[in-house]
């Protein structure tokens, strides 16, 4: 099998920023496609993927992430390798510059799955990771318009996130960054960064590092990451669930379709997949109006990037008029 690489800019609103959205992505699946081309592991791809979307401020994740309600940030990220099951996952961090980078040095240095906080970001330190200011000033401007500033949006502070999250998408637009790949050798590799959704209380974690949940790899089925609400992909064990169908032979683009159905029917919640299956088929599925990604093989000169995928069950609710 030669390599090849998908990765996700987020399944939400996107209104006029699908174009910069676009062009995050392919940037994002090149880097990860080179280092498939060089004879690269899958897992060292996936994390060159994220880690251009970490330093993109388009996206949620890294510089350019989303403020709490407190106004601060809190990011997490994880990585898995499908060839040993080794996974590294981290939790409210505030200031390392690229999160996936620590998740890799969870995965590597530790004997741990996940680490949280500020005992995450002293590993960080003490291996040189850089760190940075993550907020942006348009993420700024989102949090005072949402906290104090225009009247329409005012009362909307008092209403349930996930609610929020329904029916004003435009404000709470884009989401969690993934990418899944497979390299030469057949092994698979997966790896989720967010800052998690906007007004998010602290301390809240999604689905991003929780392994089975936001992402999954294993080299006897393939490899799945979710954006969307965190909490429906925790409830469903999102991930796993895709991997487990492809494992049985369902096919990459049929399993992601029936566990965004699943989300859509049996939680009414926002959710996209991206997967690669054991005979290297993709698929980029989702329920809301948009979700940039980029595709990728050893072969191909340029990632082909799309908008949408295959748009399944969609919440109309969702979807501005």
């Amino acid at each position: 099998m030669f390599g090849r690489i998908i990765v996700h800019g987020g399944a939400g609103f996107w209104p006029q920023f699908i174009k910069r959205g676009l062009l995050g992505v392919s940037h994002s699946a090149f880097a990860g496609a080179e280092i498939l081309r060089r004879g690269g592991s899958a897992l060292d791809a996936v994390e060159a993927s994220i880690c251009v979307l970490e330093d993109d401020p388009m996206f949620n994740a890294g510089t350019g992430s989303s403020l709490t309600m407190k106004g601060t940030i809190e990011m997490d990220a994880a990585i898995m390798s499908g060839r040993d099951l080794s996974a590294g996952a981290v939790a409210l961090v505030r200031s390392v510059k690229n999160p996936v980078h620590l998740a890799r040095l969870v995965l590597e240095k530790t004997d741990h799955v996940l680490l949280a906080g500020k005992y995450a970001e002293r590993l960080g330190r003490v291996f040189s990771l850089p760190t940075t200011n993550p907020i942006t000033p348009q993420r700024r401007r989102v949090f005072i318009e949402l906290k104090k500033g225009n009247p329409n949006l005012r009362a909307i502070r008092l209403m349930k996130n996930s609610q929020l999250l329904r029916e004003h998408p435009q404000v709470l637009s884009d989401d969690t960054v993934g990418a899944v790949a497979v390299d030469g050798n057949g092994d698979f590799a997966a790896a989720a960064s967010t800052g998690g959704v906007a007004l998010k209380l602290p301390g809240r974690i999604g689905d991003t590092p929780q392994i089975g949940c936001g992402l999954y790899s294993d080299n006897r089925s393939g490899a799945a990451t979710v954006t969307g609400l965190g909490e429906v992909a925790i409830r469903l064990a999102l991930s796993k669930a895709v991997c487990s169908l492809m494992e049985h032979g369902i096919s990459a683009p049929r399993a992601a379709m029936m566990g965004v159905q699943d989300a859509s029917r049996r939680l009414k919640g926002e959710a996209g997949i991206i997967a690669i299956d054991l005979k290297g088929r993709v698929a980029a599925v989702h329920n809301t109006p948009l979700m940039p990604w980029a595709y990728s093989t050893t072969k191909m000169r340029k990632p082909r990037t799309r908008p949408q995928g295959r748009i399944v069950a969609p919440l109309t609710r969702a979807i501005p008029r």
